[in-house]
């Protein structure tokens, strides 16, 4: 029998700080991956950082304070609701992929505008959350995970632009202090 206590036993929810730190540990992962150009796996930490980025961005704009649980029901239902909303040209806010890094940003920005008078200045942010979120998700997938595929620099500089950016402007995507 293993004296070895099983990880997940331990593992904490999710809060806003816990999603930012765990960002932050992936990017330094994928750096290191970059280093020993172990591309693929390097990207795939990019683009999940991308997605912690923006789902603590969110919450915090509902109203989550840093240390909140977040847990799985939580989650699943705020993805649900997400997928109920329509952008303007009637398409689903968020689509049915687990992990929608796009449908994160585009239901951040329907946060915000919908609960706050947003400026010209956030207006622009939000909108190049977007923009970066589907850069990342042009050549970012979880299923990357069950994949040998080889992954050029150029792609893999593309998801690491994206999640740099999301970390170099996360305090000010979700509209609090």
């Amino acid at each position: 029998m293993s004296r070895v206590n099983p990880l997940a036993d331990h593992l904490a929810p999710d809060s806003i700080k816990r999603l930012q730190r765990a960002a932050e540990q992936r990017i330094e992962d994928a750096h290191r991956l970059m280093e020993e150009k172990r591309f693929l796996a390097a990207l795939y930490f990019f683009g999940y950082s991308v997605e912690m980025v923006l789902s603590a961005a969110y919450y915090r704009s509902a109203g989550f304070s840093p240390n909140m649980p977040i847990d799985r029901d939580t989650r699943q239902r705020r993805m649900a609701y997400a997928r109920l909303l329509r952008t303007p040209d009637g398409q689903p806010l968020m689509e049915s992929d687990p992990h929608p890094l796009v449908g994160w940003a585009r239901f951040l920005e329907w946060q915000r505008s919908a609960s706050e008078e947003l400026t010209s200045r956030e207006v622009q942010l939000l909108k190049e959350s977007i923009r970066s979120a589907e850069r990342a998700y042009k050549h970012w997938r979880p299923e990357l995970r069950y994949k040998t595929t080889q992954v050029t620099p150029g792609q893999v500089e593309e998801v690491q632009k994206a999640a740099s950016w999301f970390m170099q402007h996360q305090d000010e995507l979700s509209g609090r202090d």
